[in-house]
């Protein structure tokens, strides 16, 4: 009989405050707060961690801009930060495990045609002005957009579909504990036999939902910076902490685009295809959100 399967996701931002820049130490005083956790979480179940990176690839995309090499591809940006952030992440988190968290790099499948790619609107890295952004989205070969604060390159952020790798994940699960899909995968199309990277970003949220359900986890986890979902984000007193899969749906439009709301989104998914429980919490506290002390639980119907 096999042990239980939990999919955990952790946040990029739980890994590294954007707003402080990509500071190697910041990065793993972080990540020493959460190893722990993971690791102990590993004693009762098999464990699939997925992780967000978004501040480190806006940060590995400015590097690559303020070179006279040419610049790689975001996809392949997706690819060294999934090797590094995994990196840190098994090397702190196996100071405490009894079975190993070992790596692994992962793609994930997008439609072509997916309307994602006719409308580029995933903002990535900073602010410029618009003679600065004119330049480098001629050299990267990016869009861009106006804000208030000023233009900022966009990029799209396609459904991912399926997990090339799943298969692997499944069989190495059971000796091994698997970190994966780091920043969504890394974002192919299918030609035929062949795989095609694309440039886009690809929700962490919903890349850990498709593997959570492609490995038939028993349980998904989403950590994030906020204790629970909040009916109202600026009353702390509308927290919710159980609602089931079909309550939360008709309230998505009101999460915020690129926070919550995919979080929300990947947990009714998960729900409605599997009937598992979801839960989404603070990263600080994934013992509680286990245990049924804290975050917010979503229930199959």
């Amino acid at each position: 009989m096999r042990q239980k399967r939990l999919v955990i996701g952790l946040g990029g931002n739980a890994i590294m405050n954007p707003s402080k820049g990509q500071e190697l130490s910041k990065e793993l005083n972080a990540l020493s707060g959460v190893a722990a956790s993971i690791a102990n979480a590993s004693k009762k179940f098999d464990i699939v961690l997925t992780h967000g990176n978004g501040p480190q690839v806006g940060d590995e995309l400015l590097k690559n801009l303020n070179t006279r090499l040419e610049p790689l591809p975001l996809y392949l940006l997706t690819a060294e930060t999934q090797a590094s952030i995994g990196s840190m992440l098994e090397a702190n988190i196996n100071r405490f495990a009894k079975k190993k968290f070992v790596s692994l790099i992962t793609h994930s499948v997008v439609a072509p045609n997916d309307k994602a790619f006719e409308e580029p609107s995933k903002p990535i890295g900073p602010f410029y002005t618009k003679s600065q952004i004119s330049k480098l989205s001629s050299r990267t070969r990016l869009s861009y957009a106006r804000f208030k604060e000023g233009f900022r390159l966009v990029v799209p952020s396609p459904e991912p579909k399926e997990i090339v790798e799943a298969d692997a994940v499944k069989a190495l699960l059971g000796k091994f504990n698997i970190i994966c899909c780091g920043g969504g995968g890394i974002p192919v199309v299918k030609e035929g036999n062949r795989l095609k990277g694309v440039n886009a970003v690809i929700d962490k949220d919903l890349t850990t939902q498709v593997i959570a359900t492609e490995i038939s986890a028993d349980k998904m986890v989403l950590l994030t910076n906020v204790d629970f979902v909040y009916a109202d984000f600026s009353d702390k007193r509308s927290a919710i902490r159980q609602i089931k899969a079909s309550e939360l749906k008709p309230m998505l439009e009101k999460f915020e685009e690129g926070s919550i709301r995919p979080k929300a989104l990947a947990a009714i998914r998960f729900v409605e295809q599997t009937k598992k429980r979801a839960y989404i919490g603070h990263y600080k506290r994934l013992e509680d959100i286990l245990a049924g002390k804290s975050g917010t639980v979503v229930l199959p119907d």
